[in-house]
């Protein structure tokens, strides 16, 4: 049985499965949506935070697998329901660091009420963050679980129990997530539930082999572009990395996350395009890079908080904020730590995966693993996008390969 559809039906069942929980340990219940509530409940806050960020994390390539089943019936669903996943829900789940921030804020004394609405809204008119972040993420978040489900129904790849299962569990998940306990746990039940009934159906579905796979072609097309826009955008993003002092430069500060935050978001269906080439080993790495490169693209979000800390509340508690945030251990190691290890390790391997695939010569891993070098070594400023420059180069030869249709080289 095919790996991918194991590791689709696991994530439909574990991603609404964490959603449970973490609602129902949130601190934050009910009407009383006040400040402090973090603060005494410290641990609660951050358990419900990293679950909930777990959960859409798993929901990406659990929809996206379901996804790929779609032929030609449902083609524009799907598309639609695929661009808001990638883009939406990936964006979506970052936006669950705002909790850490938060709470690393209310845990300083002295820190007032006003001093917390003050930062809330200096965020909240941070364009980029606006509209980089909150509008595609909340919104991409709602129509992948709205309509993934219709567009699989449309393909004929779910029936319509398992549709309406989906559509109910996320209306009442919208309606119900900060009610009391156990009011609230009623939408990802009913999540599980159609979880369970679609995973049955991947394990078992087969397409018609008369239909033309339409959404495949979009989804390989997709990918060989991504291969050669994630680089460029994480070079763009290094070329806005403001220069000191940092404050002074706001709007490079917010753009230069933005674009680093796309250039992850923009591996993970590069990486997928090769998986969907490569042999076993390839599709175990790329599954672990999806997985780092959405934990990891969140981390972009922590410099609007980091932006917003220092211009409301001081360079001080912004320092302090960062300390306390890196102290977590539910942060760092649930968080942090995967998302860094599995996006560099992990893109390095695609591309190692890609030359054992006969797909691309030896020097092609070669070529990538300098440009991570180069980033790393080569530190900020205008250098700073020769190692991403480097990428563009070593990924845009695995793009190139996966235009042949011909046999793989020779390594």
């Amino acid at each position: 049985m095919n790996m991918w559809r194991k590791a689709t039906a696991a994530g439909l069942v574990l991603a609404p499965i964490a959603l449970a929980v973490s609602t129902g340990i949130d601190p934050a219940l009910g009407e009383d949506q006040s400040y402090g509530i973090y603060r005494e409940h410290p641990d609660a806050t951050q358990w419900h935070s990293l679950l909930l960020h777990w959960a859409w994390v798993l929901y990406v390539p659990a929809l996206l697998g379901l996804l790929a089943l779609v032929r030609r019936r449902g083609f524009a669903l799907a598309v639609v329901a695929w661009v808001a996943t990638v883009f939406g829900l990936v964006t979506f789940s970052a936006l669950m660091a705002f909790d850490f921030g938060l709470l690393s804020l209310e845990q300083q004394p002295g820190i007032t009420d006003a001093q917390l609405t003050a930062y809330d809204d200096r965020i909240a008119a941070m364009s980029w963050a606006v509209w980089g972040w909150q509008i595609p993420g909340i919104g991409g978040w709602a129509v992948a679980l709205l309509v993934t489900p219709l567009a699989l129904r449309r393909a004929r790849v779910i029936n319509w129990w398992t549709t309406g299962l989906f559509l109910a569990g996320t209306a009442l998940y919208l309606i119900f997530a900060i009610s009391p306990v156990p009011v609230n746990l009623t939408g990802p039940i009913v999540l599980i539930v159609a979880g369970v009934l679609a995973a049955r159906t991947v394990l078992g579905h087969e397409p018609p082999r008369d239909e033309p796979d339409r959404f495949g072609a979009f989804r390989r097309t997709a990918g060989m572009v991504c291969l050669v826009a994630a680089p460029l955008s994480f070079a763009v993003g290094m070329a806005t990395v403001p220069p000191a002092p940092e404050l002074e430069h706001p709007g490079l500060w917010e753009a230069s996350a933005f674009f680093l935050h796309l250039a992850w978001v923009l591996f993970v269906p590069a990486v997928l395009a090769v998986a969907a080439r490569g042999g076993r080993f390839t599709r175990v790495v790329s599954g672990l890079a999806v997985l780092g490169l959405i934990n990891f693209s969140a981390l972009m979000f922590g410099d609007y908080m980091d932006l917003a800390a220092r211009q409301t509340l001081g360079e001080a508690v912004a320092d302090r904020a960062q300390e306390l945030s890196g102290g977590y251990a539910t942060f760092s190691l649930g968080w942090v730590l995967p998302g860094m290890v599995l996006t560099f390790l992990g893109l390095i391997l695609v591309a190692v995966g890609a030359a054992v695939d006969g797909l691309v010569r030896w020097w092609v891993p070669v070529i990538v693993g300098a440009g991570f070098a180069g980033f790393f070594l080569l530190g900020l400023g205008p250098v700073g996008v020769v190692g991403p420059l480097i990428l563009v180069g070593g990924f845009g030869l695995i793009a190139t390969a996966l235009r042949r249709t011909g046999e793989p080289v020779l390594v």
